[in-house]
């Protein structure tokens, strides 16, 4: 630590003003308040000390109000959840927890955030499609005339074949226009 002996009055006396506008002005009083029990830790600040003490405990208790609410927070989600799930019961759209569990599991899968949504997407899952009736579709495609026209080829395909092909050609020879008009 260095000695004051020195120096001269006047130094000394420039060195105390110093300190005292430092220590009065209400802008640099704190900085140097601090700085002096940076120094000299064993001095007694009560202006520094006691602010310290007191934004200690408010920290604390800040801390403890924060954790609080976050338990109040989740107590209030759980209890939500909880309601959620009767609710379902309740409605009828979910019969048993078993049911529940696998709701929310769907929730997880398919990114579904309400569980009324998941329910209803759940029972949706279950139902079995229901059949297409039976008169709708008729396995006759064929008119009369059609199975008229096709039974010559069923039979005897070759000789239907000429047959058409004989038609053909004596419609083309009785016509005496020209081919495209």
């Amino acid at each position: 630590m260095a000695s004051l002996e020195d120096l001269s009055s006047e130094a000394r006396d420039e060195l105390a003003q110093l300190a005292r506008e430092l220590a009065d002005n209400p802008d640099t009083r704190e900085a140097f308040l601090r700085l002096t029990k940076k120094a000299r830790p064993s001095m007694n600040i009560d202006a520094i000390d006691l602010k310290d003490e007191v934004a200690a405990r408010l920290d604390h208790a800040s801390e403890r109000v924060s954790h609080l609410e976050g338990k109040l927070r989740e107590r209030d989600a759980l209890d939500s959840l909880d309601r959620r799930r009767r609710d379902l019961i309740k409605t009828g759209k979910a019969k048993s927890e078993e049911e529940i569990v696998e709701i929310e599991k769907i929730m997880l899968e398919k990114s579904i955030a309400n569980h009324e949504a998941a329910a209803d997407y759940y029972n949706y899952m279950r139902q079995a499609a229901t059949p297409t009736p039976q008169t709708s579709f008729s396995r006759n495609v064929m008119d009369d005339s059609a199975r008229h026209t096709l039974k010559k080829f069923w039979s005897n395909p070759a000789g239907a074949a000429r047959d058409e092909a004989a038609k053909a050609l004596t419609e083309i020879r009785r016509n005496p226009r020209p081919i495209g008009f």
